[in-house]
């Protein structure tokens, strides 16, 4: 009788430490989620032309305007990329970017919105808009 209660206590130990161990992953599971970076990348070549510089220039200055205190933080980031330069082959590899590419990345979520950024290279309110909405997008 003594060794099934021991038996039953051992057993009901065990299984309240791994119900609490399993809540606690999921907490910290919830907060990485949550503070996950944005980034916005511009991926590009050496040459380029005025339409590839301004989409650089009013994305840069999109995610800067709207998101300040965030930029100033870290936790979102515009970052321009030259194709060109082998430091970077592993980084395109992974998001499987060949070419010019607008990309909005968190974790393991990439939206490409090079389209509309040709589109409205020379638009900065345009370009605002793009981002605003794929982040939104991107946060659910």
């Amino acid at each position: 009788m003594r060794q099934i209660f021991l038996f039953v206590s051992v057993v009901t130990l065990m299984l309240g430490t791994m119900s609490c161990y399993g809540q606690t992953n999921k907490k910290e599971n919830a907060q990485a989620i949550k503070t996950l970076n944005i980034n916005v990348y511009y991926f590009h070549f050496t040459h380029r032309c005025s339409t590839c510089l301004a989409v650089e220039e009013n994305a840069r200055k999109a995610v800067e305007e709207l998101y300040p205190g965030e930029v100033k933080a870290g936790t979102y980031t515009f970052t321009s990329i030259n194709l060109d330069e082998a430091k970077f082959k592993e980084l395109a590899d992974k998001l499987g970017v060949g070419g010019q590419t607008l990309l909005v990345v968190r974790g393991e979520k990439k939206i490409d919105i090079t389209s509309e950024g040709f589109m409205n290279a020379n638009d900065l309110d345009k370009i605002k808009a793009e981002i605003k909405s794929t982040i939104e997008k991107i946060l659910l």
